[in-house]
């Protein structure tokens, strides 16, 4: 079972502060001052209502920007997990608009991946993961992940982003020609 101290910051809190003030925490994520101060603010709001013996350290926990299938993407660097649920990674991916929007309310809600440690066994080549994916209340399970706690899970896992997002739609208009007859 997931301790609930990561488990708050995976997957509530940082998802529901990114999707209520989009562009604001894109802006914040984007100055390394500001978002260290924010994920480690987070951390510790996350850890409010866990006994202290609970809490989990921050080692680790950082953020690097990426580019993936074409959308700029915040990549999560967590503490190691744990437990089942616990994440290795988290991502917001942010989908580009045509027109910018007039206000929070129009703006497009990042999507919030997750690597998470599964059930199995561990061995050399690493341990299992889940790729999931939260929007609102729903949490689905994407399929098996690429191996935890290897030095190349956040490069896999971004590539296991980019199949599911697959690439960006072509938004461009048709050439269109006029024939006279």
């Amino acid at each position: 079972m997931a301790r609930l101290h990561p488990y708050n910051f995976t997957h509530v809190l940082l998802p529901q502060l990114a999707w209520r003030r989009p562009s604001s925490v894109r802006r914040e994520l984007s100055d390394p001052t500001l978002a260290r101060e924010l994920l480690h603010y987070v951390w510790n709001k996350a850890a409010e209502n866990v006994h202290v013996v609970d809490r989990v350290a921050p080692k680790g926990l950082r953020l690097s920007w990426h580019e993936v299938a074409g959308r700029v993407t915040a990549l999560f660097h967590l503490p190691p997990p744990q437990a089942t649920m616990e994440a290795h990674f988290s991502a917001l991916v942010y989908e580009e608009k045509d027109e910018p929007a007039e206000t929070e309310a129009e703006e497009l809600r990042p999507r919030y991946f997750t690597l998470e440690a599964a059930l199995g066994l561990s061995g050399p080549a690493g341990t299992p993961t889940v790729v999931g994916e939260w929007a609102g209340e729903m949490h689905r399970q994407l399929g098996r992940g690429p191996a935890g706690g290897r030095p190349n899970t956040a490069e896999a896992f971004l590539e296991a982003l980019a199949t599911v997002l697959g690439p960006l739609p072509d938004t461009s208009v048709p050439f269109m020609r006029i024939v006279r007859s």
